[in-house]
């Protein structure tokens, strides 16, 4: 039995199959009592309560209803981040997946108030069988806020990972996600950022690697009411093996939003054959004083490139791994934290290894991606 995540807010044609990412139906009992990892500094206010306590979500259904019903309903690891007007504060979470506790659902819930600054730092990590992670990010702003989430995920190839977005805007205010989406059997990440007042920004940096049958998902959907608004989306990364990637990406320029700019991105670098690459990037228009850019591109490595690096001394497969590495760096770099980028990168040089170490690549894909300890 299937079901269906990230659904277009505008679908296309059926015979196309890409209006919604269908997955197996994932039998999960109500999930028991699990703890995370905390830290902060500044003027955060960090609070863990059970129950919902999130504000109406108007028209919000989530990557699926049932997926955002479990985080209103079933959360085990609530947490609620509260920064005062004018306040400056930063904040590490750690969400660890074990046999102990394999399912951690729940609500992270920002309230940055006006002319505030927030910096959120997340990892997902850890192995369990049949694991699930289910988080809803809430977060407001108010007027000329800033608030910027960091992520890594690095959980296993049994965890399934859901990563679910709401943004509500204040004038003037910025939210900024940078994200590594490196582990996972499937990483679903649904964002609907809302850009109702003057002046505000959202901005989407995200990379991914995929390995073995993973599934990589992205769904952005972000409708533009206020004047001179801001956005820009980009997806960077890999595939490998017999991995997928889906992009859905859609900035809705609605009546009265004028002088707004969008641009969305996705690259993908088509590693070995059998893997699988869909991109929608999507511009919906009723306001005729806009700006808006979409592109996508994804391909296979590039030979003069490979034998330019070859030709100053690498090995195939380093001149390989150097240039997945360029592609994804850039967004690494912008994680703002040392450990959390060292941490990203050397997931993605181990998942690159243990690929081959595993026997998990055929053959030509083997010959690629060698030990290279």
């Amino acid at each position: 039995m299937k079901e269906q995540f990230n659904r277009l807010p505008r679908p296309t044609f059926k015979w196309m199959k890409v209006n919604a990412l269908e997955l197996d139906v994932t039998k999960t009992e109500k999930p028991g009592s699990a703890f995370m990892r905390e830290r902060h500094e500044g003027d955060a206010a960090v609070q863990f309560y059970n129950g919902n306590q999130l504000p109406d979500l108007g028209d919000f259904e989530g990557a699926n209803k049932e997926a955002l019903r479990e985080t209103l309903e079933d959360g085990n690891v609530n947490c609620r981040i509260t920064v005062p007007d004018g306040g400056r504060a930063s904040v590490w979470l750690v969400y660890e997946v074990s046999e102990a506790a394999p399912e951690l659902v729940g609500q992270l819930y920002i309230d940055a108030g006006r002319d505030s600054e927030l910096h959120l730092y997340t990892l997902f990590e850890g192995d369990a069988p049949h694991g699930l992670v289910n988080i809803f990010h809430y977060i407001q702003t108010g007027d000329h806020a800033r608030v910027t989430v960091s992520k890594v995920q690095v959980q296993s190839s049994r965890v399934r990972h859901i990563d679910q977005r709401l943004t509500r805007d204040g004038a003037g205010s910025q939210v900024k996600f940078v994200s590594a989406e490196i582990g996972g059997r499937e990483a679903v990440i649904h964002v609907k950022a809302q850009l109702d007042h003057d002046d505000s920004e959202f901005r989407s940096q995200s990379m991914y690697l995929g390995t073995g049958e993973q599934v990589v998902d992205y769904s952005y959907w972000v409708p533009t009411k206020g004047c001179r608004t801001f956005t820009d989306i980009l997806t960077t990364g890999a595939l490998m093996d017999r991995s997928k990637k889906y992009f859905r990406g859609t900035i809705d320029f609605l009546r009265g939003g004028k002088k707004a700019v969008g641009s969305e991105s996705d690259v993908c670098l088509l590693l070995n054959k059998g893997v699988h690459s869909i991109s929608i990037p999507l511009l919906l228009c009723k306001e005729d004083d806009v700006e808006g850019n979409h592109a996508s591109s994804s391909g296979q490595v590039d030979q003069d490139m490979l034998f330019y690096l070859m030709s100053r001394g690498l090995s195939e497969a380093g001149a390989r791994l150097v240039i997945v590495e360029s592609n994804i760096r850039p967004v690494i770099d912008q994680l703002g934290d040392e450990k959390l980028e060292n941490r990203a990168m050397q997931a993605v040089r181990e998942k690159m290894q243990v690929c081959y170490q595993k026997g998990e690549c055929d053959d030509q894909c083997a010959k690629r991606f060698p030990n290279l300890d």
